[in-house]
């Protein structure tokens, strides 16, 4: 099927307040800073353009910023890699050096501990949860920091049920675990998000080979969908570390798939249909972190951005990114920051949850009310 090619997206940066007589001169001079900022602090994308933003990040630090809170640590060793609220608003985070799932009571006494151990694999990656207690999660033999190697994996998704297990952490036995799929051709499968729920329509993102996989959990069969410059690496040396690591978050959201880069340091959407799961065109660029390592994210319910980036934080890019009061800042100071997620109950629908790295590593919590979200 031959693809349509979007128009091109184009990020529009905030200008200053002038007075009237030097606004035209004022919005020459901008444009052509970004026409310089684009040639030099880029790559060329044939799929689109859009400006860098990393610089104006920076300026973005010292705004006002909402703390982080850690509530719960997490066992030495142990490096978070995905996170999923449950329906019944417990924490349910995988790790890419371990083969356990991990649960966190984010209420009561903040107590967590592992619920299912995986045999024969070595790290886990996305997880989703697509019916009420009813997860799925990837699982590969991928060899982990600090090679980030993908080639020779074998990579399968699981199907594991939480239903009448009153407490998965005491109850491991009664934990039921089934093999879903196995993804032979993929290497490294990083991000998990549900296309369609009734049709048991999951997609995958391989962060080595740069390839989306939709997954039909009813007919236990993968096939890879799509391949695009835009969701490869920088490099593909064995040592590259996180300039190996391509197409990595993964949400469908509003009939479309939005995804990051890490590599790049690239936020991009491609146009998905509902029902076969397959992409109506070429993926587009929608904001540009060149020199940043963009990682997770998650929406609130009008469409803001929260964008784990390695290195800072949470940023925050707003739905309406075009006006001029709305760009993307941090909004959150937190090294290593990974998954991010909003909680699911009525008690914490407002608070983002985020893991981070460090020593020890653990998980926060964000309560987004204070800069007037979710009011």
């Amino acid at each position: 099927m031959k693809l349509a090619k979007p128009r091109p997206q184009i990020l529009r940066e905030s200008l200053p307040v002038v007075r009237k007589g030097r606004m035209m001169r004022v919005l020459q001079f901008h444009r052509v800073r970004a026409f310089l900022l684009l040639a030099l602090s880029t790559n060329y994308y044939p799929h689109t353009v859009a400006i860098p933003v990393a610089r104006a990040l920076k300026a973005n630090y010292t705004a006002k910023q909402i703390p982080a809170t850690s509530f719960f640590y997490l066992p030495d060793g142990k490096q978070a890699e995905n996170m999923v609220i449950g329906s019944s608003g417990q924490v349910l985070v995988t790790f890419d050096t371990a083969l356990e799932l991990y649960q966190i009571n984010p209420f009561h006494n903040q107590t967590g501990g592992i619920v299912y151990h995986f045999e024969g694999y070595t790290s886990l990656f996305g997880i989703v949860e697509e019916r009420i207690d009813i997860f799925y999660i990837t699982g590969s033999n991928f060899s982990g920091p600090p090679d980030y190697y993908g080639h020779g994996c074998f990579v399968s998704i699981f199907e594991v049920n939480l239903r009448n297990v009153s407490d998965p952490i005491i109850s491991q036995s009664a934990v039921k675990v089934l093999k879903v799929v196995d993804v032979p051709e993929a290497q490294l499968l990083d991000g998990l998000t549900i296309v369609n729920e009734p049709r048991g329509l999951l997609m995958s993102g391989d962060a080595q080979t740069g390839t989306l996989y939709l997954n039909d959990i009813h007919k236990h069969a993968a096939r890879a969908v799509l391949q695009d410059e835009l969701f490869n690496g920088t490099s593909q040396e064995v040592a590259a570390g996180l300039d190996h690591i391509s197409i990595n978050g993964l949400k469908f959201h509003d009939g479309d798939l939005y995804f990051t880069n890490t590599a790049k340091g690239l936020y991009c959407w491609v146009p998905i249909d509902n029902a076969t799961g397959k992409p109506t065109a070429r993926p587009s660029i929608l904001s540009n972190y060149h020199g940043t390592y963009v990682d997770d994210f998650s929406f609130d319910s009008v469409g803001n951005r929260f964008i784990s980036e390695d290195e800072t934080g949470i940023l925050l890019r707003p739905a309406d990114i075009t006006t001029a009061k709305n760009h993307t800042r941090l909004l959150t100071i937190l090294s290593g920051a990974d998954p991010n997620a909003f909680g699911r109950t009525a008690i914490d629908q407002c608070t983002l949850y985020a893991t981070f790295a460090g020593t020890p590593v653990g998980v926060a919590s964000i309560d987004v009310r204070k800069e007037g979200f979710c009011a």
